[in-house]
């Protein structure tokens, strides 16, 4: 019988106690004899789980996709956010809120 098993790991947030895990994995693959296979993808998320990591709703998103702010590929008739592109949105808009406190901070201190 064929002892199967898998890991998923992001490469962009590997931990060290993800490679204690890594390690493992192929130390006991090893063990049984078997053969490690690599590959690679792309995650991907859906306009609502985006929505919900960012705190605005379906619609929103799926606004920003059309107006081009969100890059998002089409699976079908469904839009698709790669990971790495929710990531930099999110960077992108915390950014902006950022700018729009400290703006906003401004004023209180020395007016208009």
């Amino acid at each position: 019988m064929e002892n199967m098993s898998s890991m998923t790991v992001d490469p962009a947030h590997l931990s060290n106690e993800d490679w204690v895990r890594v390690r493992a994995f192929l130390d006991s693959a090893k063990k049984r004899g078997e053969v490690v296979d690599f590959s690679t993808r792309v995650e991907l998320l859906t306009p609502a789980e985006v929505a919900g990591r960012l705190g605005m709703s379906r619609s929103t998103v799926l606004r920003r996709i059309a107006d081009g702010d969100i890059k998002a590929t089409k699976v079908g008739t469904h839009h698709r956010i790669p990971l790495n592109e929710y990531e930099r949105y999110s960077r992108e808009l915390m950014r902006r809120m950022a700018e729009a406190s400290a703006a906003d901070i401004e004023v209180e201190l020395f007016g208009e």
